[in-house]
């Protein structure tokens, strides 16, 4: 049994698009969890810092466009928080990269498949 031809190419057009859609996401949520890993390992070092100066020091906490006199302890925890905010949505992230590498090689593999499937009449 043969595919027509106009049939075959809807298809496999229909299938490229999905794998170029699925490898532009996986470059955005790469290029986000990279981001995230960065904002992870500053956020670190900041803290190890913090935490050398005297607990009773204020230091000063950018909110906007003005700065904030707060203790370093009280930054250090809004600073802890915010690390782990980073390391859910990094984990979140690595989620939907599988889900996107998942997709982008079924769509290859269905791109294979139609192709070494495709009878010319």
């Amino acid at each position: 049994m043969s595919i027509p031809p106009e049939a075959l190419q809807k298809v496999l057009q229909e299938i490229e698009a999905r794998v170029m859609q699925s490898q532009m996401e996986l470059t955005n949520v790469q290029q986000q969890i990279a981001q995230k890993q960065r904002d992870i390992k500053l956020t670190d070092l900041t803290i190890k810092e913090l935490k050398k100066i005297p607990a009773d020091t204020g230091v000063w906490e950018g909110v906007g466009k003005m700065f904030l006199n707060v203790p370093v302890i009280e930054h250090i925890s809004r600073l802890e928080k915010n690390k782990v905010d980073s390391e859910d949505q990094v984990q979140a992230m690595n989620k939907k990269l599988h889900y996107l590498e998942t997709t982008f090689m079924n769509a290859k593999r269905n791109i294979d498949e139609i192709l070494g499937g495709a009878r010319l009449p």
